[in-house]
């Protein structure tokens, strides 16, 4: 067990960046008032897993590292262009979260290397982050479709725009065609509408007993609309 590691626990800032442990539970991450001041999307993604008694114990590195296409903490995550430090015996490496996962629980830790913290930069001046999921029932489901968005406004229009999709492919994906349509325009439903229709299209999800393909397609398409409305609230505010 890694439970009496103090190292790969606790929540921290420090030289401009949030540092999470990865054996920091989803219930700590909820409780944090760092998380909940600079990333509160991660805690309404650390809200919506499975129960409290599981919220208690289960960890974000295990989240993570586990590499289940319906992970709810990873999508916010890369949305706030989060790193994952990876240790070993000889050494030790810091590599973009959107690049660890190679495809369903599979990723790219080498042999003897451990996941020992997530570090996400302090988010830029006006940026918004939001994480928005569909479930079968309220508690202890996995997700059938969710979204992260990230939106940085300067001078009234999106400098910076991140849309990541979740349970829609093999791995956390970033709808790279949406993200950049919608950079350099000045946010607006109709806008939010064609990005959304393209995040809809990039998706590549599969039928299974939670939801058809056709379905989580149509999921994209709301929880995208919702998420940018979210990220563009707490953007302006």
């Amino acid at each position: 067990s890694l439970q009496k590691i103090k190292e790969l626990k606790g929540i921290e800032k420090k030289d401009n960046k949030i540092r999470i442990g990865a054996m920091v539970t989803s219930q700590e991450i909820i409780s944090s008032p760092l998380i909940n001041q600079y990333l509160p999307a991660l805690a309404e993604a650390a809200r919506t897993m499975a129960s409290y008694q599981i919220r208690s114990l289960a960890t974000i590195g295990g989240n993570i590292s586990s590499a289940v296409p319906s992970a709810d903490l990873p999508p916010s995550l890369i949305a706030a262009e989060a790193s994952i430090e990876l240790q070993c015996f000889e050494s030790s490496r810091q590599v973009a979260l959107s690049h660890f996962f190679r495809g369903p629980r599979e990723t790219i830790c080498r042999r003897g290397e451990l996941v020992t913290s997530i570090l996400v930069p302090l988010p830029l001046p006006k940026t918004g982050i939001s994480y928005q999921k569909f479930a079968l029932r309220e508690a202890n489901a996995l997700a059938v479709a969710s979204v992260a968005s990230r939106l940085t406004l300067k001078r009234g229009k999106i400098d910076k725009a991140t849309i990541v999709l979740g349970a829609v492919a093999p791995i956390p994906m970033l709808a790279l065609r949406a993200s950049r349509f919608l950079c350099g325009k000045k946010p607006s439903d109709n806008i939010f509408e064609k990005a959304a229709s393209m995040a809809k299209e990039e998706g590549k999800p599969i039928s299974d007993m939670r939801g058809s393909m056709w379905f989580r397609k149509e999921l994209i398409h709301v929880l995208t609309l919702r998420a940018l409305s979210q990220a563009l609230r707490r953007a302006q505010g």
